[in-house]
């Protein structure tokens, strides 16, 4: 290794690259940062694309670090660089043009890749996905070229029924098909998920759920429709194709980094090979709640990782604590939020569901002996930060738990050392 300055190396540029470069300059104004990105956009803001799509935020918007970004950092960046293998016995990165760069120290925060299963007749044009600001502005200026546009969404996670939400505020009509009983199932419980998608539908989105498109229906060349699995055949002229992400793991294969779903790295967010990290959605890392390795592919978590990777690799030891699950979203104006397990709950193992309905906000605690594991909140934001540190501290709420979800809870409520613990926190 290089004994003088340090050569840090970062594949990607989202959210855990950004933060991993802000945490190595705290402790590192020396070293030499490269960012390697596949896509030629300074940082930008990727839940934020169904927005710029429609026009409810311009360009300038979608960037939430300051043009100087990489100059005030002393960053080189290599973008629109495609990764065509990494080689740690030479600490090296090879790109597709066949330029290496040299690193002392690595993290890859590559992300994840739309999934796309084989489906009759998807090949052609009026097929997108919708992971990138690219794929916004391509599906973008597609439906600008059409009158009387109809789209079908397969998928009905966050980014399908996001990107729904965006096609219909540009006059499309609009179908989302989901393969599971209700939407969001991955986020939300079914109470949840069925209020969120009554917002839809009284907005104009049609939601099919228990079926997926077996085929695309082409004319000439030209989309014309569906046909599900279930026999039922939806007219459109556009299909968007959002049913999940995997890990971004290709640039890594035949490099002896281990991958199990997606790169696994130790609590320091350190891989197998020492010099090397992964943060982000590619990296799989213990779960807090469940203690077992896993990716959990939202931003929070990957700003977390890209601190601590960071942190490690300019040479402060900093552990990961574990990642937590949050959702915090909105549709047409209504908001939802949630931290940790609001999902899989099993009375018979000591499970235990707090829940207060008032109106248009339906609000859920989870507790596991005694201890509070998940809170669900819609349309109601309050005390949410206060929530994800009990959760955090394991504490047993066993015995204010009549009093979790009451509008005068706070602080109060906890024990005077917890509080005094939290207060004093460093940042």
């Amino acid at each position: 290794m290089n004994m003088g300055v340090k050569r840090y190396v970062i594949l990607g540029n989202s959210y855990a690259g950004v933060f991993a470069i802000e945490a190595i300059r705290k402790r590192d104004t020396q070293g030499e940062i490269t960012v390697i990105s596949r896509e030629p956009y300074h940082v930008y803001a990727r839940a934020a694309i169904h927005e710029y799509m429609d026009g409810a935020i311009d360009e300038a918007r979608m960037y939430y670090r300051d043009k100087d970004f990489y100059d005030r950092h002393r960053v080189t960046t290599l973008l629109g660089s495609t990764v065509a293998g990494i080689s740690p016995r030479e600490s090296s990165v090879v790109l597709d043009s066949g330029q290496k760069v040299h690193f002392d120290r690595l993290m890859i925060s590559t992300g994840g890749v739309p999934i796309t299963p084989p489906i009759h007749g998807s090949e052609g044009p009026g097929m997108f996905t919708f992971t990138t600001w690219d794929d916004a502005k391509t599906l973008r200026d597609w439906i600008k070229g059409r009158k009387g546009a109809r789209a079908v969404v397969i998928g009905g996670g966050l980014i399908g029924l996001q990107c729904a939400e965006g096609l219909k505020h540009m006059g499309v009509d609009v179908t989302v098909v989901e393969l599971a009983d209700y939407v969001l199932v991955k986020a939300l419980d079914q109470i949840a998920a069925q209020r969120v998608q009554g917002w839809l539908e009284e907005n104009g989105l049609r939601i099919v759920t228990g079926d997926t498109v077996e085929s695309v229906l082409r004319v000439k060349g030209r989309v014309t429709g569906v046909r599900l699995k279930g026999g039922g055949r939806l007219k459109c002229d556009t299909v968007v194709l959002s049913i999940g992400v995997r890990p971004n793991t290709g640039p890594v294969e035949g490099s002896g980094i281990k991958v199990n779903r997606g790169i696994m790295v130790d609590n320091g967010m350190q891989t197998n090979i020492q010099g090397i990290f992964a943060a982000g959605d590619v990296a799989e890392a213990e779960d807090f709640l469940r203690k077992r390795a896993d990716v959990i592919p939202i931003i929070p978590i990957a700003t977390m990782q890209g601190k601590i990777a960071g942190s490690n690799m300019a040479g402060e030891r900093r552990t990961y604590p574990g990642g937590l699950p949050q959702n915090a979203f909105q549709f047409f104006g209504r908001s939802v939020i949630s931290i940790g397990n609001v999902i899989f709950i099993d009375k018979n193992d000591g499970f235990e569901e707090i829940v207060r309905e008032e109106g248009e906000v339906y609000r859920k605690a989870v507790l596991k002996d005694g201890r509070l594991v998940g809170v669900l909140s819609m349309n109601y934001i309050a005390r949410m930060g206060i929530y994800n540190s009990i959760i955090r501290a394991r504490m047993d709420v066993s015995g204010i738990k009549d009093r979790l979800l009451s509008d005068s809870f706070g602080f109060l409520d906890l024990p005077k050392t917890f509080r005094d613990e939290v207060l004093t926190r460093p940042g």
